[in-house]
């Protein structure tokens, strides 16, 4: 077992309303919580390392996710995979700041996604769900020097999740890719601007 750094449970009270509403923003979702860890860890975290962290057995995750049903994990999951992680040296603020990015990420995308899923829904139809004209609408999104280039090969499917022989997509695969991959220097404008765009084309 893991030891508890003695300044952990210091950490963790003073973070705990910051632990509550990710929690509660992310739903407990494995691939929110392993973006948060991976910021914290300064390094992208492999997913059977964040099923380690949370003490998840990574056969029944991977089966989960492959039948359609991520798992979540609990608040006191969570809580606990952040004890174990806190080290002797470690500040309070590093944590505090990580968890209230996301936060605020988290509160970008629902306020983007309220504003923007009718119009979203507009499109998935104008286009038919057509996977093509879906990845020109993502290309146009990205930052440059991505923007307007065409996405690698399979990108917009695994972005999609969907199998790489498929043309189409259904619109809850887009809605909710749309929602996956938003990020806090998205604006509604920004978006709006783009998907109008896409919508004569």
């Amino acid at each position: 077992m893991a030891s508890v750094a003695p300044n952990a449970e210091k950490i963790l009270k003073e973070i705990d309303g910051q632990i509550s509403s990710f929690h509660e923003k992310s739903k407990g979702s494995l691939e929110a919580i392993g973006l948060l860890f991976s910021e914290m860890a300064s390094q992208p975290l492999p997913p059977q390392m964040i099923c380690q962290i949370l003490k998840m057995d990574e056969e029944t995750v991977r089966a989960s996710f492959e039948a359609g049903n991520p798992p979540r994990a609990s608040r006191e999951q969570l809580v606990e995979a952040i004890r174990t992680s806190i080290d002797p040296e470690d500040d309070v603020e590093l944590y505090r700041k990580v968890l209230e990015k996301h936060i605020t990420r988290f509160e970008n995308t629902d306020k983007i996604m309220s504003a923007l899923s009718g119009d979203l829904s507009g499109f998935h139809q104008h286009v038919g769900g057509s996977v093509e004209k879906i990845s020109r609408f993502f290309s146009d999104l990205a930052p440059a020097p991505q923007k307007g280039e065409p996405m690698p090969e399979g990108m917009i499917h695994a972005l999609l999740r969907i199998e790489q022989s498929a043309k189409t997509c259904s619109l809850q695969d887009f809605l909710d890719c749309f929602e996956r991959n938003l990020d806090l220097s998205d604006t509604v404008n920004e978006i709006k601007t783009v998907l109008d765009k896409h919508m004569t084309a």
